[in-house]
């Protein structure tokens, strides 16, 4: 194998397909390999070609194998941009999702076991009435437990492998139990040993009147466990045996556990223990980094802080990534390596040296909105963030203090070598040309366009950027009128309709005009007023 640095945008455009090949067939590989449940997903082509299209500046490498110039791997850098309204590294604020983390790793230090939740049952094959007997429960009152997880769940449901079923109400059980008139947070802290921050932090909405570490709680017992906050990783086959997850390295200065599982006065770490920035330090030094630019234009840019941006990889995906950060190390202009990390890669990243960070964002134009758990990409509007999933499980490592290892030599080729297709190995790129515009066709309703969008100097070729449209099925409905008229599209192969803007729908003028049609609804509208979803 040798790498290749693509020199623009448009030549990691014309691998998209198969960037999107390498990244299905790396997830389905790991999730075979650890028999992950749930089973993570692949990246989406829209993520892919809209992180190539606007990561600023972009470089990284691709592997390929020298023979046959098959893509094997790939990595992307970038410089850490956020767009959003506000945004603040915090790891001590609830919203960040950090004090959550901390408790989890308090419980396993403890002695809970891992992957053992008491209040929930995850399937493999069993429905509900065999759940029920399995565990002690009445299955009418798994049925009520669950029904608003699952809308149309009954006592006779069969539930897909990896279906989480509550057995208990977490809102009662995971309150303290033993909590007397003469507690303060501090005494709980103490008798449960969790760290007394995080317990402030998950609590303090529920004392209107304020929580401190000496507030008298007079018999109102705290919440012990923050669920809503919580992130359910994926659970290893080997795990759910009772095996153990290979832990990550050793800090510096640390050493290595002996036969016993112990060194030198100094106990294992459980099983299931997350590298988190514990004590929030390397939060503050992020904190610190300059930064400068207009979230509502280019993005804040982060000079000192990197960016892994997109990785897949057949195998050697550690070294692809060891290999980068040394070059940022070396180089010395990038302080710090942040990354948004899959669920289904988090151990990964921490066997590479990564911690788990905090942050906390508005996603408000007005900055009127409620801070949040920080959704990297994310859309900056608050009326939408729910769209866009879970808090981020952003990672960082500190460049200087990195222990990189031995040097990584690699052979980097001047030029692509040519790609062999066979029937095993067919060409990937699938590109053709719509409107004299090259094109790729993802197959689940996505088409990616390389189109020029401003002139550049005279005598140089136009700056060619890429284009994200989604093909509509259908218009269901409408709402609103003028600049708030908007429409109930669905989308070919995506599960749920979305309302949009009428900016959204430049060029659909046969999906406007069925609609108008099937709902015998007239729709004032002018083709120049819509812009495709992008």
């Amino acid at each position: 194998s040798l790498l290749v640095a693509p020199h623009d945008r448009v030549e990691w455009f014309l691998a998209l397909g198969e960037l999107m090949a390498i990244g299905d067939e790396a997830t389905r590989r790991h999730a075979d390999a650890l028999a992950l449940l749930p089973r993570p997903a692949p990246m989406p082509v829209a993520y892919i070609a809209q992180r190539i299209d606007t990561d600023d500046p972009l470089w990284g490498w691709q592997v390929r194998h020298a023979a046959s110039g098959q893509l094997q791997g790939f990595v992307t850098l970038t410089r850490f941009t956020t767009w959003s309204a506000d945004f603040a590294w915090d790891s001590s604020s609830r919203e960040s999702g950090m004090p959550s983390a901390r408790l989890s790793n308090a419980r396993l230090r403890s002695g809970e076991p891992y992957g053992v939740d008491p209040l929930s049952h995850t399937t493999s094959g069993e429905g509900l009435a065999e759940v029920a007997r399995a565990r002690g429960v009445d299955v009418a009152e798994l049925v009520n437990l669950n029904k608003d997880l699952y809308p149309g769940i009954n006592s006779r449901s069969k539930l897909l492998d990896g279906t989480r079923i509550q057995l208990a109400d977490p809102a009662v059980a995971d309150l303290d139990a033993d909590c007397s008139r003469k507690d303060t947070p501090r005494t709980v802290a103490a008798r449960t040993r969790l760290p007394l921050d995080d317990l402030l932090a998950i609590n303090a909405a529920r004392f209107s009147g304020g929580l401190e570490a000496d507030t008298p709680l007079d018999g109102k017992p705290l919440l012990l466990r923050d669920r809503e906050s919580e992130v359910d990783l994926p659970i290893r086959g080997v795990e759910r045996a009772g095996g153990a997850e290979p832990p990550p390295p050793m800090p510096k200065g640390k050493k290595k556990a002996g036969k016993a599982g112990k060194g030198r006065g100094e106990a294992a770490e459980p099983a299931g223990l997350r590298q988190l920035d514990e004590d929030c330090s390397l939060t503050a030094l992020l904190a610190q980094q300059e930064r400068r630019g207009d979230p509502t234009k280019d993005g804040v840019q982060w000079t000192r802080i990197a960016e892994v941006g997109l990785l897949a990889s057949l195998g050697g995906g550690g070294t692809l990534v060891r290999y980068a950060l040394q070059r940022l190390k070396a180089e010395g202009h990038y302080h710090f390596a942040v990354c948004q990390a899959t669920l289904a890669a988090v151990g990964f990243y921490e066997r590479i040296g990564f911690r788990r960070v905090g942050a906390r964002a508005r996603y408000a134009e007005n900055r009127e909105g409620e801070w949040t758990g920080y959704r990297h990409w994310a859309e900056a509007d608050e009326r939408t963030v729910a769209e866009f999933g879970d808090t981020s499980y952003l990672m960082a490592l500190d460049l200087r203090e990195w222990s990189a290892g031995p040097a990584l030599e690699l052979p980097v080729a001047d030029e692509y070598p040519a790609v062999a297709a066979d029937a095993k190995a067919p060409d990937l790129r699938r590109m053709s040309y719509e409107g004299g515009t090259l094109a790729y066709e993802s197959g689940d309703g996505v088409v990616v366009s390389l189109v020029p969008v401003a002139d550049g100097p005279p005598g140089s070729e136009p700056e060619l950027r890429m284009d994200v449209t989604y093909e509509i099925e259908s218009i269901l409905s409408h709402r609103g009128t003028g600049r708030k008229l908007e429409y109930l599209v669905r989308w070919v192969k995506w599960p749920n309709p979305t309302w949009e803007p009428w900016t959204h729908l430049v060029g659909s003028d046969d999906a406007l005009r069925d609609y108008a049609a099937r709902s015998g609804t007239v729709v004032t509208w002018q083709r120049s007023h819509h812009k495709q979803k992008e």
